[in-house]
């Protein structure tokens, strides 16, 4: 937290120790706070390198810089011996040092120095200047605000931020953007007076104020690697992915890895075993329900690859685990897998302190079923255009679709097929699935909202038109959905238990190697990730090669008739105190789903999260 206006200095440590009680899920080993004239800094450390050395926040010999950081430089190794051939000597043995040198040395440009997750940031005394930065993919968060006097304040979760005089009023914008694709998309938040620094972007700030610059951005399509053959690509692809699982193993502290039974999460447990950690953790979560559960598959690999595994069942049992969301999650979050990955990493900090995993492949090497889809879009879109648009149409939507999987229910498929058609027709930029479209969202604002027309998803149409249309989506993909969604749900379930979660994938070198490669090595045909199957077709089942997408997915459209019924109710229903979403929609799509006509599931979920966080953030604080 800075002050350089002088007017708020004397609040400056307490807020800041206040600041880090909040986090101490974040780093429940250490607290550390520091201070000098106009500037406080406080950090939670989670001890995963360098266990008894490498407290923050730390300062350099002169005393001129000083930093916090929140994640894990991999190459620090590497690192570090650059820069004592360049002559600076440590003291520690971890990575915070090194980072610290590496900005001394290189200023801004370390960052192209860096792999790894990070968000972190230097004070200069002398220059009276804060530089702060975060990984090229967005894993570790940076959230931050000025006031209206001049206090500046960051932190890596927004609930840490309350209490400070910043502008928490409600941001019409960013409830749209919840409410089409289930996140809000940085650098905004929920509120107007507070940002999330966007990924592989870094910020001065000083008296002048606040300057944001992007220092990296993934590659387009190559086409000289058109000329290699696909053994040369594989090998290259082994190669790389070995060595990110390599650097991703250093630890100090007991290491394990999740383990879902799919080819993303057991690729990451092969390569483990292949580089001697013969002793391997691995964690898995199952489903009563038949149709969401894949430990069976997760057990199968385990045996395969002879894993100490650990897996466990979990129901939704207590209402209580939803405001245990709102909390740690800290603005309406929508994707309703945060409640199997919460009980994973609780079960999985019962054993390891550090958990690789298969985050990352899908976007980066063509996962997704609506990327198949999109394939396919071709050939239906030479059927009649009266078939498509009004008797197919009208057929799926007077269909019950169940609250299965939705992988297991044809009528699930058939409606999100025709509702990618009808999307891309009206706008062919509008790619990504929305919750609530247009019309919808405008149905569920009191008021008319802000921009309910147009998608919300930003900043990438601008090059598309260079890609393939499934390029296109997973560029997008890549730079929203992944960082503001998928990675944003295992951050803040693994660090609310203490625990770090590492994933090869998110290596800069694997991200873009995978974002030069043409399409034809990621689908093949309707075959999704083919090139790593082939790959790893020699160190896996033949069944975990061959299997299908399957995603982390929860029965919440089935416990909106059991455990969060009477909560719906409650929460959304008679005791809405957020006045400007509309109770009579709110009601008819409850009635709708509890008649079994359609899975409203994830829809009701995204209006339950926003409710209930807006009782805690408005009761609470």
């Amino acid at each position: 937290m800075i002050d350089l206006s002088g007017k708020n200095s004397f609040c400056l440590p307490p807020a800041v120790e206040r600041m880090c009680g909040c986090l101490m899920h974040r780093g429940p080993d250490e607290e550390g706070v520091w201070h000098a004239p106009g500037v406080s800094f406080g950090h939670r450390r989670l001890s995963i390198i360098d266990l008894e050395s490498s407290r923050q926040p730390m300062e350099d010999s002169s005393r001129r810089y000083a930093m916090v950081f929140n994640g894990e430089i991999y190459n620090y190794l590497e690192l570090r011996k650059d820069l004592e051939s360049g002559g600076f000597r440590f003291v520690t043995e971890g990575d915070t040092e090194v980072l610290l040198a590496a900005y001394i040395k290189y200023g801004s440009a370390c960052l192209d120095y860096l792999n790894g997750m990070f968000s972190f940031a230097v004070w200069d005394r002398q220059k009276q200047v804060l530089f702060a930065a975060r990984d090229r993919l967005g894993v570790k968060p940076f959230f931050f605000g000025q006031s209206s006097d001049g206090l500046f304040a960051f932190s890596s979760e927004l609930q840490a931020m309350r209490g400070l005089p910043l502008d928490f009023s409600l941001s019409p914008m960013a409830l749209v953007q919840y409410l089409r694709n289930g996140f809000i998309q940085s650098p905004s938040t929920i509120f107007c007076g507070v940002q999330e620094l966007r990924p592989a972007h870094f910020l001065h700030y000083s008296r002048r104020g606040i300057k944001i610059q992007s220092y990296w951005q993934p590659p387009y399509p190559n086409p000289e690697l058109k000329l290699k053959n696909e053994t040369e690509l594989i090998d290259e692809f082994r190669e790389l992915f070995q060595s990110s699982v390599s650097l991703r193993l250093r630890s100090d502290v007991p290491l394990g890895a999740f383990l879902s039974g799919g080819l993303d999460s057991s690729m990451v447990v092969a390569s483990m075993k292949k580089l001697g950690k013969t002793d391997t953790y691995t964690f898995a979560i199952g489903f009563n329900d038949k149709s969401f559960d894949e430990s069976i598959h997760a057990r199968q690999v385990s045996a395969y690859l002879k894993t100490k595994h650990f897996e466990s069942f979990e129901e939704l049992k207590s209402t209580d685990l939803l405001f245990d969301l709102v909390h740690h999650y800290g603005q309406p979050y929508g994707d309703s897998s945060a409640i199997p990955t919460w009980h994973l990493c609780r079960e999985t900090r019962k054993h390891v302190t550090v958990a690789l995993s298969g985050d990352g492949a899908d976007e980066l090497f063509c996962g997704y079923r609506r990327y198949v889809a999109r394939r396919f879009l071709s050939w239906y879109r030479k059927l009649p255009r009266l078939l498509r648009k009004q008797i197919l149409s009208s057929l799926v939507n007077h269909l019950p679709e169940g609250t299965g999987y939705y992988d297991h229910s044809f009528i699930k498929k058939l409606r999100l097929f025709v509702s990618l058609d009808q999307r891309l027709s009206a706008n062919p930029e509008d790619i990504y699935p929305a919750y609530f479209n247009r019309q919808e969202i405008a149905d569920l604002f009191v008021e008319k909202p802000p921009c309910a027309d147009g998608n919300e998803i930003k900043d990438f149409h601008s090059s598309s038109s260079r890609l393939h249309p499934i390029e296109a989506m997973m560029r997008s993909d890549l730079l929203h959905y992944l960082p503001d969604d998928i990675l944003t749900k295992v951050d803040r379930a693994s660090m609310a238990h203490g625990l770090e979660v590492r994933s090869p994938f998110m290596d800069y070198r694997l991200v873009e190697f995978a974002c030069c490669l043409p399409i034809r090595y990621k689908l093949k045909g309707f075959t999704t990730k083919y090139l790593l199957r082939r790959a790893f077709s020699g160190d896996l089942p033949s069944t975990s090669i061959k299997r299908r997408k399957h995603g982390f997915a929860v029965p919440v459209g089935e416990w909106f008739k059991g455990p969060l019924k009477n909560m719906y109710e409650d929460l959304v229903l008679n005791g809405n105190t957020l006045d400007i979403i509309s109770y009579s929609e709110s009601l008819r799509l409850y009635q709708e789903h509890i008649k079994g006509w359609v899975d409203h599931g994830h829809r009701l979920w995204l209006l339950l999260f926003l409710h209930a966080w807006h009782r805690w953030w408005h009761e609470t604080g």
